[in-house]
């Protein structure tokens, strides 16, 4: 009988220890709610290493748990699309580059969702440029020089991109049109594996943004040829811009934060306020120049009349080029 009493004693205080944790759990969870920042993309790219370098410091302003969630696949689409379906005032928010939602329309039949309809612009974060990237043995070593081999010799060097659609992929069709020249297009899903088969000769070319190659360029792992931006990087200032061989050939891509159509404004400019004090921070701007990206600070109408103009302008584009991906 006394270790049936000991054991419901037992019983007892479980039982009062497990109740008073479910009641201190809901004041945590109000007070400190969990945000999830979607990446459409495979970790490795410029979109997650743009999110890993904020998530401390949106943490620390938002005094609260923060993860990074990447959802790849698609070409960006599959990430997106399970934001633009998530319940408006759940804390997920889309941390995107502008070619998912301003070009992913054009380009497929059915991306899944509707950039004007299903998202809300929140805040700028970020414009990194593009860099045409060779194996370090390649024998090109100039835009030029890859030009000519590719005339030479077309359809018989390979590039890779970060999935189809994705602009990557799309920059390096605008040069083989503007230049008439043939290469095989390889898709994977996210930059990494493209970079790991450009360094094992596989392919011979890949378009990265310059933050996802700035470490393979240190080690020498891989040969620049071009960067596709308006001005030379003070990171790579002997490398030229792709547009002193071919003008017009520019590949600035901005990064932005979104949340599902429908989200309180309350919520909005809540996160619109941390994100502006992060990007505030020296930390933070430091932390992006190493990057080879800069601060994009629009207010949320211009963001929204960006992306406006963007989706504009690429359907034209991509109907003139002809590009389709399903």
């Amino acid at each position: 009988m006394r270790n049936l009493n000991h054991l419901l004693h037992l019983t007892t205080l479980a039982a009062l220890a497990t109740a008073l944790l479910l009641l201190a759990t809901p004041a945590r969870a109000g007070t400190t709610p969990l945000v999830t920042l979607v990446v459409p993309a495979a970790p490795g790219g410029s979109n997650d290493i743009v999110a890993r370098v904020l998530e401390p410091q949106l943490r620390g302003e938002l005094a609260g748990p923060v993860v990074v969630e990447n959802r790849g696949g698609g070409g960006g689409n599959v990430g997106a699309a399970h934001v633009a379906r998530a319940e408006a005032g759940s804390n997920v928010w889309l941390l995107t580059s502008a070619s998912i939602i301003t070009m992913n329309p054009s380009l497929f039949k059915n991306p899944g969702f509707d950039t004007l309809r299903d998202f809300a612009p929140v805040s700028g974060i970020a414009t990194v440029p593009h860099v045409l990237l060779v194996h370090k043995d390649f024998a090109p070593s100039t835009l030029a020089e890859l030009l000519t081999a590719l005339r030479e010799a077309p359809g018989k060097y390979f590039f890779g991109s970060a999935g189809n659609g994705t602009y990557s992929h799309i920059l390096m069709e605008f040069l083989k049109r503007a230049e008439k020249v043939d290469a095989s297009h390889v898709p994977f899903r996210g930059v990494a594996p493209a970079m790991t088969e450009l360094m094992a000769g596989r392919i011979q070319m890949l378009v990265s943004t310059l933050p996802s190659a700035m470490p393979y360029l240190n080690r020498r792992d891989v040969k620049a040829l071009a960067l596709f931006s308006e001005q030379r990087s003070e990171f790579l200032p002997e490398l030229p811009t792709a547009r002193e061989t071919v003008p017009g050939l520019v590949g600035d891509l901005w990064i932005a934060l979104y949340a599902p159509a429908g989200t309180p404004a309350r919520d909005i400019e809540r996160m619109r306020q941390a994100v502006e004090k992060a990007k505030a921070s020296s930390g933070l701007r430091e932390k992006f120049r190493k990057m080879g990206a800069s601060i994009y600070a629009p207010t949320v109408e211009e963001l929204r009349q960006q992306t406006s103009a963007d989706l504009s302008r690429w359907s034209q584009l991509i109907k003139q080029a002809g590009i389709q991906i399903d």
